[in-house]
């Protein structure tokens, strides 16, 4: 069974169009070869900034066979008058088959004229021919160029093109490129091309030549470079996973500089000088055994011919670039925080919501709104009025990573409280998906009331996400507001911080209980798709169904306990037996009249109920779910289970159904305010 490669030599690539290439190159190859009935063992892809391969292992020689029925339109338009019509003749021809072969199929659809089509496999090497341009089209970057003289864009100019299926070239043209089997090695210490013999020696050859196209080798090597220069030095490296994956993106062979900055830099905060660094120059920055920041740095580099000449350019580089940031401290420095409060009145946050001012103005009531014990009012007052004076800072203009984080330094440096810089720093938190939530209590309350205002803001003047449209980053606001509950030193009431998130928008004209409903019903979205994963789709919606977005760590207790309870034996029959109450009397409206309950069963289901029912409601509201699940259990599986088998519900007698109805109806009311177990599905039996 062959092996293919295919290799795109191209200009130097940037990372991000590196890793784009990439998941396109490998989700396009697998969708093309499946599509042509071409199944191989493994697909692999490697990239460099100056290639994009793919290795497809263990291809067939050639596709298999193909029959199957093909159905054509009815049979009542394929003949008149016993012959066939244009209809039946563009089928067969459509099809490759005669119109002698075509037959009558009926089905519930009705009867149709069908035709059993047979297509003979062709040789992997012709399919792959065919299928290869397409294939290098659709390979996707961020940007695209047009070079030369045609109108051909793609993310950069194509120099090369390596097809190979084992020894065998498989040619095709691509952007004006014909195939074949040279490539190149690295640019500056092995630039010549050469030959492939095969498909099979592609990496041991480049890496002979410099090239190391393997991504999880090109990081191996520069990862273990980097901690043992960073030894070298004296110190330690920062991890830094953003960087790791931006760098070795951008080396076919990863080496090491080390550089160095003046001492004096290092009165700079740390985190303007590890951002200089980190975000503008893809260094990584080094602590010392005291775990303080080193006047040294790591650059990773694609070669290291001449070190010392590339240290000494990166050093003024970022001897320049650490001069600009310690101007614009200093310059910072000449006011307090505060007097750059009014400045934010005249920054439009959005033409309809107003200004960032106004914003903060929100924030500062919804959070009071929300205010827990342990958060004083005027801790509270004071943070939000400091939160988002950094953006009006030079620095934070220049590197508006640094929101926040400059916000905290400069507070502590004008002498304001502990816990009001922290969490000026901490209410921009969590920055996404991989950040942590606020440490602190009132950072968390900032935090939540921040993104709660702009999400019901955005969805009060129709700025709802759209597809994948979500410019106002809502679904990460969403899934902040629950990781901060779930996860940081501040619950959060939904409904009510929703409500008075609505109650702060005074100048846009809306339907306030229309909103509400709109924003929590995104809530639930984003807590299923958060949680689905981890649960199962029944269960969250189970929980959803009873919760009445409450509190959300109450959320989570009811799905842990659902969790917990679905491995009981009772789990199953429990959610059967309540479905089926649910379904017959959903609501617990009506009274049950005692004179009406027949002896046996139904007698016996009221009695349990009503000795039951008290201690599951008292443990549902404090919060007991596991325990309040299990007195269910206990107490209510076995005479459902008998009432169902030996009553029958929908008697003619209006009141002894209506009675029956009543008695379902409570106790699927009772347990519906824990979960709604009508929602769960049967657990899989492995």
């Amino acid at each position: 069974m062959p092996d293919f490669l295919l290799e795109l030599g191209l200009e130097e690539l940037p990372a991000s169009f590196v890793r784009s290439g990439l998941e396109s190159l490998g989700a396009t190859a697998k969708e093309l070869l499946g599509h042509h009935r071409l199944d191989a063992v493994s697909f692999e892809v490697h990239g460099t900034p100056r290639r994009l391969a793919l290795r497809v292992l263990a291809l067939p020689a050639a596709q298999p066979d193909r029959e199957e029925v093909v159905t054509g339109p009815p049979a009542s338009v394929a003949f008149k008058d016993g012959k066939p019509t244009k209809a039946a003749e563009g089928f067969a021809k459509k099809n490759g088959v005669s119109l002698d072969a075509l037959y009558e199929e009926t089905s519930e659809r009705g009867t149709y004229v069908a035709a059993k089509v047979f297509e003979k496999g062709r040789s992997t090497a012709d399919v792959l021919a065919e299928l290869l341009p397409e294939l290098c089209r659709r390979v996707s970057f961020p940007k695209t160029m047009r070079w030369g003289e045609g109108d051909f864009a793609y993310g950069r100019p194509v120099h090369w093109i390596v097809a190979l299926l084992d020894d065998a070239v498989v040619p095709f043209s691509f952007a004006g490129v014909e195939s074949g089997r040279s490539t190149r090695g690295h640019r500056f210490l092995a630039p010549e091309a050469f030959l492939l013999a095969s498909a099979h020696e592609y990496e041991d050859a480049l890496e002979g030549r410099h090239v190391l196209v393997s991504l999880d080798r090109r990081r191996a090597l520069m990862s273990s470079a980097l901690e043992l220069a960073a030894s070298s030095l004296g110190g330690r490296l920062v991890p830094d996973a953003f960087l790791m994956d931006e760098c070795v993106m951008l080396a076919e062979k990863p080496f090491v500089v080390p550089g160095s900055f003046d001492e004096e830099f290092l009165a700079l905060p740390e985190a303007v000088i590890v951002s200089v660094m980190r975000d503008h120059q893809r260094y990584f920055a080094v602590t010392g055994p005291d775990g303080k920041l080193l006047p040294r740095y790591l650059n990773v580099v694609g070669t290291a011919n001449d070190p010392a000449r590339i240290a000494k350019g990166n050093d003024r580089v970022l001897r320049a670039r650490l001069a600009d940031a310690r101007f614009f401290v200093e310059e910072d420095r000449k006011q307090p925080l505060e007097a750059r409060r009014a400045k934010l009145d005249a920054v439009t946050f959005q033409h309809r919501l107003g200004s960032i001012g106004d914003k903060v103005e929100r924030v500062a009531k919804l959070a009071a709104a929300l205010r827990p014990e342990g958060v004083t009012e005027a801790q509270l007052a004071r943070a939000a009025t400091l939160c988002k004076c950094d953006l009006e800072t030079l620095i934070v203009y220049e590197f508006p990573e640094l929101q926040g984080q400059m916000g905290r330094f400069y507070a502590e440096r004008d002498g304001e409280d502990a816990e009001v810089c922290l969490a000026i720093e901490e209410h921009w938190r969590p920055a996404g998906a991989s950040d942590a939530v606020p440490s602190s209590a009132l950072g968390s309350l900032l935090s939540v009331a921040d993104r709660l205002d702009t999400l019901v803001g955005c969805f009060a003047i129709g700025q709802q996400p759209k597809g994948n449209a979500d410019p106002f980053g809502l679904r990460r606001a969403a899934l902040g507001v629950v990781r901060v509950a779930l996860e940081g030193a501040l619950d959060v009431p939904l409904r009510a911080a929703v409500q008075h998130a609505a109650a702060g928008l005074t100048n846009v004209d809306f339907d306030r209980p229309a909103l509400v409903d709109e924003v929590l019903a995104f809530f639930a979205a984003r807590l299923e798709a958060q949680f689905r994963g981890e649960y199962g789709v029944d269960l969250v919606q189970a929980v959803l169904g009873a919760w009445g977005f409450g509190s959300l760590r109450d959320f989570r207790a009811r799905l842990d306990a659902l969790a917990g309870f679905r491995g009981a034996p009772e789990y199953e029959p429990l959610a059967v037996a309540f479905k089926r109450a649910f379904n017959i009397a959903p609501a617990a409206d009506g009274v049950v009249d005692p004179a009406l309950l027949e002896a046996g069963a139904e007698q016996a289901l009221a009695d349990a109920f009503a000795r039951a029912r008290g201690p599951i409601d008292a443990l549902a509201s404090e919060g007991a779910y596991a325990e309040a699940l299990a007195r269910v259990a206990t107490e209510l599986k076995e005479p459902i289970d008998t009432y169902f088998a030996d009553v029958f519900v929908m008697v003619d007698d209006e009141r002894v159904r209506a009675n029956r109805l009543a008695l379902l109806g409570q106790i699927a009311g009772c347990v519906s305010r824990i979960v709604h177990f009508h929602k769960l599905q049967p657990a899989e039996r492995g």
